[in-house]
């Protein structure tokens, strides 16, 4: 069976402005793969070509293929380049070729034109021209885009026409698009690549007020040059001087792509967007020059298509079941979860220790731990090991949604609810945490006295109410003033007593207390060290245990069985929306996996912290310095709404979890209409707003192919506003529904709080009242401590941004009486 390569990235060809044609690629793929002269694909070398490989290949009697033949130790490799009509592609064929990249070893296809080196004369030339080549890339963006909506347009009218004629339309109405015929035209999109008219019913919303969005310059190394770029990465003389001298960032977007050959416009945002000449080498997996075969022959070529650069331009389908899935018109993202060159780098690095990736809402960080799960999997069988793998995250939606895509991607991967067998476990901690102690039993007895100062056997029962807060009223005046804050005295156990296993007076007057924000003389000590114990003895007297005792409880269970000689349960373990979780956590996590290779792996955004205290992973046994790694390339959201959302985050100071600073700059490919702020009088006014806003999504959606009406949220701060927007609602006549812990369902926009909406995209979002009075919440359980009232308002900026980068493609803030002050720099 013949191996096929298929471009991923946009291809610039027929399959654009025809989309019938895609349903007769698979066929073409079968037949390709088991090539037989009878096959009739007319397999043909193309007469006058530059290069001796390319081939054309009948499609259907309109369209041939370009393709190129590659043949190495007997195997044949096929690498299409594009689809189009049959004289056109005769063209295209005889002027491209597929090569080697002397500067580092990427196989490319490219127009022979386009071959040039570099010497002053061509670089001064590329600078001349540099505006003219960011101008042709706005035009082929704005162009891409014109043809996607035309085509989408064309789609939703056919449905109509369809609909129409199932409900006994008059048989005079216009006939249905045929089979292979091409789309009529569509709407126009404006400037900057948005559909033009997509946002015009929402601004007409009364009240509605167009956000603005920036269009910042790019941020380059410093230093960088024209030189460089080619010499170091071997990108591109003419591009990579038009990427130099573009003056905003949406251009640049443009420019990347539109690119000739993706993987250079992808390694220049990453440029733009903090990375360095070598860690972009690292990520797409450039060679020196000096490696490069000066006349590379068809083995080298196909070993330059197995990069990481190159599997960006295109897709491998070596096996049944590639081909399978190609065959059956399935789209790669509906079965594979794509990697950017950086993302594949990350999931392919083999590390010492712990690992950490870092980066935006929307960045790719779980796509990144679903596959690196899998690939690790892969790794063990094929070392002869059955798979020991914890895939993990802060809560049980987030891990069902993990376990989904696993399945998707590796449907044949072994997933198992034990610890004790062999396979992949899907779970929130807090479950594995259970699991250990009910495997542990009454055994867990002596441990608790080590961890909790308490000699119990059972500790798996939760408390139903606020223990800490019956523990401040029992206490009264005994704790100074300033420290009777149930929120302290819990922070103070989580934080500092109960992962340094304290359990006496004595060892907390000497412990360390490293960025509580609060100091403690001796007095103080022993009276909160009074709280912690009648917390520990009320705790008791009830028969509870807290989440975060029961995983440090864990954690030492398997400590101690790790020294009689017991495994550890798991050989590998990935966190996802790791900046959520809690010292006990932490500690769990470095239980559960033997300190070595490829042990730990944690994804993370600090920017996303909306649960836990700010820690630092080293102060837990997590040691990842020199293991690091930031995402910056949104796939999410469009522009716009990332520039609110860094609105909303720009007055915060931000450290990550090695305790460094964080920054927040990141781009988007992606172009949509401006976000919508409406000011309502009150909360009557508001529902109102969000009625006719809502109306006019809906109307919008079943206009177009995009007709799914629970892809539209309302997010709200608390489960209070939810249910009240859901009756406010309803008054109005529009129907939504109320998402908990359940599924969202069909059919009806969703209502959920902006904390349940962690993880989950939607295509349109409201964010209904943001108004001074509901966020941020009070902080007076906070005030002990200006650092932890700091942090605490942190974590509510840190929620409203979460809830902004639900949105795909639209955003809008409604808000009455005034505004929050987390949005005020965005308010007019």
């Amino acid at each position: 069976m013949a191996t096929i390569l298929l471009p991923s990235s946009k291809t610039k060809d027929a399959t654009a402005k025809d989309p019938s044609l895609r349903a007769k690629i698979g066929p073409f793929i079968s037949k390709l793969s088991t090539m037989t002269t009878s096959s009739g694909l007319h397999l043909e070398p193309i007469r006058g070509s530059r290069d001796r490989r390319v081939r054309t290949a009948r499609v259907t009697d309109f369209y041939r293929a370009v393709l190129f033949e590659l043949t190495a130790d007997g195997e044949v490799v096929y690498v299409i380049h594009g689809i189009w009509p049959h004289d056109e592609a005769i063209k295209i064929a005889e002027s491209v070729t597929v090569h080697v990249n002397p500067r580092n070893g990427i196989t490319e296809v490219v127009n022979v034109g386009d071959l040039i080196g570099l010497d002053p004369r061509t670089v001064e030339e590329a600078r001349r021209t540099a505006q003219a080549e960011l101008a042709a890339a706005q035009r082929e963006a704005d162009e891409l885009a014109r043809e996607t909506a035309r085509i989408q347009a064309a789609n939703a009218e056919a449905r109509r026409r369809n609909e129409e004629a199932a409900r006994g339309a008059d048989a005079g109405s216009a006939p249905t698009q045929a089979p292979g015929e091409p789309v009529g035209t569509g709407s126009q999109r404006g400037e900057g690549g948005a559909v033009a008219g997509a946002a015009v019913g929402a601004a007409a919303v009364p009240g509605a007020v167009v956000l603005p969005s920036r269009d910042q310059a790019p941020v380059w190394p410093d230093g960088l040059t024209v030189e460089m770029l080619h010499d170091e990465l071997g990108i591109d003389v003419r591009l990579g001087a038009a990427a130099l001298a573009a003056q905003r960032e949406s251009q640049l977007l443009d420019l990347a792509s539109t690119a000739r050959v993706s993987w250079q416009g992808e390694a220049l945002l990453n440029l733009a967007t903090g990375a360095t000449i070598e860690e972009i080498r690292e990520d797409f997996g450039l060679r020196p020059s000096r490696d490069v075969a000066a006349e590379p022959t068809d083995a080298d070529l196909i070993a330059g298509l197995r990069t990481r650069a190159a599997r960006s331009t295109f897709t491998w389908l070596e096996s049944d079941e590639d081909l399978r899935r190609a065959i059956e018109g399935l789209s790669f993202a509906e079965w594979q979860l794509f990697l950017h060159p950086q993302q594949r780098a990350l999931v392919e690095r083999r590390a010492n220790g712990p690992m950490r990736v870092s980066g935006g809402a929307g960045t790719g960080k779980t796509v990144i731990a679903v596959h690196r799960a899998v690939e690790l999997a892969k790794r063990d069988k094929a070392d002869g090991q059955e798979p020991r793998i914890l895939l993990t995250t802060y809560t049980r939606n987030l891990a069902d949604d993990l376990r989904r895509q696993v399945a998707q991607l590796e449907p044949r991967l072994p997933f198992t609810e034990k610890l004790s067998e062999p396979g992949v476990m899907v779970s929130g901690l807090d479950r594995v945490a259970r699991r250990i102690l009910q495997q542990a039993g009454a055994k867990i007895s002596p441990i608790a006295q080590e961890v909790i100062g308490q000699p119990r056997g059972r500790v798996l029962t939760y408390p139903r109410e606020n223990v800490w807060q019956e523990v401040l009223t029992l206490m009264g005046g005994e704790l100074p003033e300033r420290l009777r804050s149930a929120d302290f005295l819990e922070s103070e156990y989580e934080l500092i007593v109960l992962p340094q296993r304290v359990t006496t007076l004595k060892q907390y007057l000497r412990v360390r207390r490293p960025g509580r924000g609060v100091a403690l003389d001796r007095s103080k000590r022993a009276a909160v060290w009074k709280a912690m114990e009648r917390y520990r003895d009320r705790s008791a007297d009830l028969g509870v245990t807290s989440f975060d005792e029961q995983l440090a409880l864990a954690a030492a269970w398997l400590d101690q069985e790790a020294t009689l000689g017991t495994p550890r349960p798991f050989r590998h373990v990935l966190v996802d929306e790791a900046q959520d979780l809690t010292p006990a956590h932490l500690q769990l996590l470095r239980a559960l996996v033997e300190p070595g290779p490829d042990d730990l792996f944690l994804a993370e955004d600090s920017h996303q912290r909306i649960y836990g205290k700010k820690i630092t992973l080293s102060h837990y046994g997590i040691q990842v310095r020199g293991r690091s790694r930031r995402l910056t390339r949104n796939y999410r959201t469009t522009r716009q709404n990332l520039d609110v959302a860094f609105g909303i985050l720009d007055p915060g100071t931000y450290e990550d979890m090695e305790g460094q600073a964080e920054e927040h700059h990141y781009v988007s490919p992606r172009s949509g209409p401006e976000p919508l702020l409406l000011h309502a009088t009150d909360r009557a006014d508001e529902l109102s707003k969000a009625a006719e806003l809502l109306t006019v999504w809906l109307e919008q959606d079943r206009d177009s192919e995009d007709s799914a009406p629970e892809t539209i949220a309302i997010l709200v701060r608390d489960r209070y506003q939810r249910d009240a927007v859901v009756n406010g609602l309803a008054q109005h006549g529009i129907e939504v529904r109320a998402v908990d812990r359940e599924a969202a369902g069909r059919g009806r926009p969703v209502v959920m709080t902006m904390h349940r909406a962690k993880g989950l995209e939607f295509r349109k979002v409201l964010l209904f009242d943001v108004s001074k009075n509901a966020i941020p919440r009070p902080l007076r359980d906070q005030q002990y401590s200006e650092a932890d009232r700091d942090d605490a308002l942190l974590r509510e900026r840190s929620l409203l941004y979460v809830a902004a980068t639900r949105a795909r493609d639209q955003l809008a803030i409604s808000w009455s009486g005034k505004a929050s002050p987390l949005i005020t720099a965005l308010v007019p």
